[in-house]
């Protein structure tokens, strides 16, 4: 079991930096219309994509993991919304070209080939179509004992800076690149890691695998706690050129 096998079995739901509330904060002020097709990427167990169903949006939720995806599904047939969930990899879409009008992300892209996901992102959108990418970053030069931390837990290759994100997301083919309200992880941490945890969704934990997935909430909590001066996070926005 990995890190996010562990997020599949506990049926997280906002698991990413700021939580739900954060999600909540970022279209409280760039809402998204009604009717716009909308695919979230690495969609998890689909709290975001349901919320956008129930707000309207035609939305296609994708995932990596299968759990996810059916666990997306049972969330949107309990709350009564259509929201269409995919199995798939960010750096490989199975969408046409131009299929969208937004591309969602949350804390996704970091854990993949960041320029490869980028250029699906724009493959995809129409012209014109939106990204919105909530991601982690860092804030100044990673310890290696950091950098092999967050390798070996979360299969992240690297962590962008701010300027390193904003340049790799203008060379994948967005303009009007810019990123809303930066923030030290720090500042909210306490805000998202409680509620970490859907009982509606969660698998009960079995004799083998109980010990593993308390380790790997641990190993998560020391890794946000320990380097918590080196990291933060913001909502990238581009326009599709």
């Amino acid at each position: 079991m990995d890190y996010h096998d562990m997020l599949a079995h506990v049926g997280a739901g906002g698991a990413h930096p700021g939580g739900f509330a954060a999600t909540l904060n970022f279209l409280s002020h760039f809402p998204i219309a009604a009717g716009a097709k909308v695919l979230e990427v690495g969609s998890g167990t689909g709290q975001t994509a349901c919320y956008l169903a129930e707000k309207g949006c035609d939305v296609t939720a994708l995932d990596l993991r299968e759990k996810m995806v059916e666990k997306t599904q049972k969330r949107a047939q309990s709350k009564g919304v259509n929201v269409k969930a995919v199995q798939g990899d960010v750096t490989k879409l199975p969408f046409e070209d131009e299929s969208f009008d937004v591309v969602l992300g949350e804390s996704v892209t970091v854990f993949a080939d960041i320029p490869k996901a980028l250029r699906e992102y724009v493959r995809v959108l129409r012209p014109e179509g939106e990204l919105f990418d909530r991601e982690l970053m860092a804030v100044k030069p990673l310890p290696e004992a950091m950098k092999q931390a967050i390798s070996t837990l979360y299969g992240a290759k690297e962590l962008p800076s701010l300027d390193q994100w904003l340049h790799m997301i203008e060379e994948a083919g967005f303009k009007e690149v810019e990123v809303w309200n930066p923030t030290a992880l720090a500042d909210d941490l306490l805000h998202f890691l409680p509620g970490f945890d859907d009982p509606s969704l969660a698998e009960p934990a079995t004799k083998e695998n109980a010990a593993e997935i308390k380790s790997i909430q641990q190993q998560n909590l020391s890794i946000l706690t320990k380097y918590e001066d080196y990291h933060g996070y913001g909502v990238f926005m581009g326009i599709k050129k």
